[in-house]
């Protein structure tokens, strides 16, 4: 994170600091009263809870039960499928008690994510105590145990508070957060290598002049970037005069050499005939099939001299002789390199540009020779990218056996459809190569652990507004998750949207020790 986004946020989160007093902030009425704030009678102690569902997250403030006293208290709904406040429906507190009696208090949102629900028991007793999520699209209950209401004059305590760094749930909210629980998950042990990206085979061309000319000069090339088609033309050279006299001789040296070839096969037939019907020695047979070889390289040979001239065509001017020679795109691609430029003069065989087809890529894996021999183990890959989930892989497609002596590495390849593109053709990348098998441990989401010193830590949330720095310490990675060998436990909760916001809370000084009231 770069540091004027780090001065960004930081300027985000004070900011929404100085509503915070000793008691947090209230949210107000006209009428002077705080409808949101949990009310006591006297010095009634005020109890915090926190609970998570699949679905939403509660976290409630009230005052200690006593029989026949009213109080208020503060219900915060979070919908956990994208860590929203909830806006409507109601909260419906629910008290049941041991006779059987059902009490239910509900009330709708004062505010986005708030609810303000009063709540009064006449009798003492303990109750089994739930809360109710009712709302379009969202249907919830949250069982919170039981729950005591102590008679009136009986001796309250308060709860005891640990220390804990604050950000509070209009912060969550407002900002990019969200949480995810610690459980176990399958992880493949894997070994991580430096990787680039390079063009597939038969993906990346050079093409250069046919003959020595020169380039037309009204012609538009192309620049670095273009997306060209197969077949495109790219380029043209006006040939030299005395190369297309060249031209000539060319193709009548490939009508002898196709003459020779049909003479070879036809001494070849007729020599096999004549040995099987024992006329011949076989070595008559030898020099034949010897005599078709020979004749065959010679014809591919002059078809590959006449193929420089095959795309000959007549120039724009009728009055010139001049022929030109078109520079075509071999394949779909990218114009990645040009040397050329309209006008200019070319020998044979100069570099003119490159073409690089970068929607299907591959990704080559630089492996140390001290890890050579996990190749054969390796069942998968994927790539690691700076602030992106990790990009699955599948298996490798080849791996060299032979150690570069210079770099003492080799190489494993994986192919990947990369479509948009989403990689650049050169670009370094990280690769995470999965050997063995697969074990199931404790695990988080990567991007729950921020890099805090040089140590990776992770942020608990141990309330609706209370989290835990964590120091950590990892094991291996995978799909985006890694192994905790130690600091969390499975159904703790890690800050994995925004983990830094709350590193950024845990260093500043005027965070409150306390929540807030409503």
């Amino acid at each position: 994170m770069n540091r004027t986004y780090t001065l960004l946020l930081l300027a985000i989160l004070l900011g929404l600091m100085p509503a915070c007093d000793d008691h947090g902030h209230s949210h107000d009425q006209p009428d002077g009263h705080a409808h949101d704030q949990p009310e006591t009678a006297g010095e009634r102690p005020t109890v915090a809870v926190t609970h998570w569902t699949d679905r939403s997250e509660l976290f409630m403030e009230y005052p200690v039960f006593v029989a026949g006293e009213s109080g208020r208290s503060a219900i915060h709904v979070t919908d956990l499928d994208d860590f929203s406040p909830l806006s409507t429906g109601e909260a419906v507190v629910v008290l049941r008690g041991e006779d059987g009696r059902v009490l239910e208090f509900r009330d709708g949102p004062s505010r986005p994510g708030i609810f303000g629900v009063d709540l009064e028991v006449e009798r003492a007793g303990v109750y089994d105590f739930s809360l109710r999520v009712e709302a379009p699209g969202l249907q919830d209950v949250h069982e919170l145990g039981s729950v005591t209401v102590y008679a009136p004059g009986a001796a309250l305590a308060a709860e005891e508070e640990g220390e804990a760094i604050s950000f509070l749930k209009e912060q969550q909210w407002t900002l990019e957060f969200g949480t995810a629980a610690v459980a176990a998950r399958g992880i493949r042990p894997g070994i991580t290598v430096p990787a680039t990206v390079q063009p597939r085979s038969g993906g990346d061309a050079l093409l250069t002049a046919p003959v020595p000319g020169r380039i037309d000069p009204a012609a538009e090339v192309p620049v670095p970037g273009t997306r060209v088609r197969s077949g495109a033309m790219l380029a043209q050279i006006a040939p030299r005069s005395d190369d297309l006299r060249d031209a000539a001789g060319l193709r009548a040296a490939l009508v002898e050499a196709e003459q020779a070839h049909v003479l070879a096969v036809q001494e070849r037939d007729r020599a096999k005939r004549l040995v099987e019907a024992r006329a011949l020695p076989t070595r008559r047979l030898d020099e034949a099939v010897a005599l078709l070889a020979a004749s065959k390289a010679r014809l591919e040979a002059a078809h590959e001299r006449w193929n420089r001239f095959e795309s000959l065509s007549q120039a724009a001017d009728a009055n010139a002789a001049a022929a030109m020679f078109a520079i075509r795109a071999p394949f779909d691609g990218v114009v990645s390199e040009v040397r050329l430029t309209a006008g200019a003069s070319v020998e044979a065989n100069d570099l003119l540009m490159r073409i690089v087809d970068p929607d299907r890529v591959h990704i080559v894996g630089a492996v140390p020779e001290s890890l050579a021999r996990s190749l054969g183990t390796v069942a998968a890959g994927e790539l690691i990218l700076d602030g992106q989930q990790p990009l699955g892989l599948g298996k490798p497609f080849a791996a060299n056996p032979v150690i570069d002596p210079s770099a003492r590495t080799t190489e494993i390849r994986f192919a990947l459809d990369n479509q948009g593109p989403r990689l650049r053709i050169g670009q370094a990348v990280t690769l995470r190569l999965f050997v063995g098998d697969e074990e199931s441990r404790t695990a988080i989401p990567e991007s729950a652990v921020v890099d805090d010193g040089g140590r990776p830590v992770v942020f608990v949330q141990t309330g609706g507004e209370s989290f835990q720095r964590r120091p950590v310490r990892l094991g291996g990675a995978a799909d985006g998750y890694v192994h905790v060998a130690e600091g969390v436990e499975p159904g703790e909760r890690v800050v994995h949207h925004g983990a830094y916001l709350v590193r950024l809370a845990a260093m500043s000084t005027q965070i409150p020790a306390h929540g807030h009231a409503h």
